[in-house]
């Protein structure tokens, strides 16, 4: 009997331990194998690729049933599998869709793919961390992946300049995370999200050392989310990073960072709403007008991007911060419309080039619609989804985040909200403008490989088609919300 539980158990962290195993593996095959040429570099990705698809299908595989292990420092429940889900199909996109740019841009190096394995594995570690040091090893195991990745340009100034200032912020945000954990632990004598929640029932709601400690946590992971006022480097790394480095830092560290504020928000510090509601909230508002009013001057598509995910974060946060159900349900929705729509925006930038150049200017997408009418129209479909205009699926997310908000007497929050969205619908429909109805003398080229077209063609189908299957997602969200307690 004891047997059998212990194999149960095994079978819980099997997708964790065979992506580690499959890295050890993928880094003895790149040391033997001769990594110089393109060949060989496609080889590489695909290993790891084929390692992320395994571990796809072994999270999927795995008992959905809520389960904790490893001394309650891990935990596995409906959440924490479909957001792994979600990690790792991303994973496996932004793979396939780098192959070309790292092609063109001559990035033939080896580890690429290995960091992108390593930061994925950080990311489930931090999903289903019930303890704020096991999260703790997640978050690194994730953040110094993508500090080199960020830097992996060696002759690009600009590249080495983002993976610095990533480095440097990065390491003030882990030192408040860990301050914060230490005031945590000194006050409630545990780390573990399930003892705290029963803890800190207990304590004075108002105590200046807890009030404290709920603030440094939740703004090392503001930091990670790109939300403001820690987004300062949001911008500069979006730019510098390569392109498809870029790409993945907006999709799935997101994720992955959503879900561990909704475990810590609802767990540990769900019965101390009244100290860090406020916090969210003005930290949801700001994001939202800084995304919207930052991104409106902006002329390199790669900061315009960045400025529109610190803005979709906020919305999240908004959702949040009413610390309800259906606000946990809505911010669920968002983030999975979000990845969608932001993903297939990057297979269109990350393959805009001319002459074996990659492109970043906005005014480069000028007049496309007459020379690649198919980039044109699924580039449009997935803006106007992040603007949140209808009948996009962006539309659906923040209605369901507005109305959530409502019906829990946030009705100014909502109201901030709404104009927020109506301000960066501004930046959205100027590049469709530009696309449309611009000039141009130059043409430039979309280097789609077949991965990257089917990719960016499917997520244009599934948002513009959203509202036809919208009730089963939303009835699957609450099927997986309500495992979090």
């Amino acid at each position: 009997m004891e047997t059998s539980i212990n194999f149960s158990k095994f079978l819980v962290i099997l997708p964790e331990i065979f992506l580690t195993l499959w890295i050890l593996f993928f880094i003895i095959f790149g040391v033997f194998a001769d990594g110089g040429n393109l060949a060989k570099q496609r080889m590489f990705t695909l290993v790891a690729t084929l390692g992320l698809v395994v571990t796809f299908i072994l999270i999927f595989t795995s008992d959905w049933r809520a389960a904790r292990l490893l001394s309650d420092l891990f935990v596995q429940d409906r959440l924490a599998v479909f957001m792994k889900l979600l990690v790792t199909f991303t994973g496996i996109c932004i793979l396939l869709i780098s192959e070309k740019y790292r092609s063109f841009e001559k990035l033939f190096i080896y580890e690429y793919p290995l960091l992108i394995l390593f930061s994925v594995l950080g990311m489930l570690i931090m999903i289903s961390a019930n303890d704020f040091i096991s999260l703790y090893m997640g978050v690194e195991l994730q953040s110094l992946s993508l500090y080199v990745l960020a830097s992996m340009k060696k002759d690009s100034n600009k590249s080495s300049e983002a993976g610095l200032k990533y480095f440097i912020l990065g390491t003030l945000a882990s030192g408040f995370f860990l301050f914060g954990v230490s005031m945590l632990f000194g006050i409630a004598g545990t780390t573990t999200y399930t003892e705290l929640s029963v803890i800190l029932v207990n304590i004075d709601n108002y105590s200046p050392l807890l009030a404290l400690a709920v603030v440094m946590i939740i703004s090392s992971i503001a930091f990670k989310l790109s939300a403001a006022p820690f987004h300062m480097w949001t911008p500069d790394v979006y730019e510098g990073c390569p392109t498809t480095v870029t790409a993945f830092i907006a999709v799935v560290p997101k994720i992955a960072a959503v879900a561990v504020i909704i475990r810590i928000l609802y767990i540990p510090f769900g019965n101390i709403y009244d100290i860090w509601y406020q916090i969210l909230a003005m930290v949801a508002i700001i994001s939202i007008f800084v995304g919207a009013f930052g991104a409106i001057v902006q002329e390199n598509i790669k900061r315009l991007m960045a400025y529109s995910t610190i803005g979709s974060i906020g919305f999240v946060l908004l959702a949040l911060s009413s610390g309800s159900q259906q606000a946990l349900e809505s911010s669920l929705i968002y983030i999975v419309i979000y990845s969608l729509s932001v993903l297939g925006c990057f297979v269109i930038i990350v393959s805009m080039e001319k002459d074996n150049v990659a492109l970043e200017k906005i005014t480069d997408l000028s007049g496309i619609s007459r020379t690649d009418p198919f980039s044109a129209i699924c580039f449009s479909i997935l803006l106007l989804s992040l603007a949140g205009l209808p009948p996009f699926a962006g539309f659906v997310g923040k209605f369901y985040i507005f109305r959530s908000l409502i019906s829990e007497g946030f009705v100014e929050l909502a109201v901030l909200g709404i104009i927020g969205s109506v301000i960066s619908a501004y930046y959205y429909l100027r590049i469709v403008k530009i696309m449309y109805l611009d000039e141009t003398e130059e043409q430039i080229i979309f280097g789609y490989n077949f991965s990257s077209k089917l990719i960016l063609g499917i997520s244009s189908i599934l948002v513009i088609s959203f509202l036809l299957y919208a009730k089963s997602v939303v009835s699957f969200i609450e099927y997986i919300s309500y495992s979090v307690s």
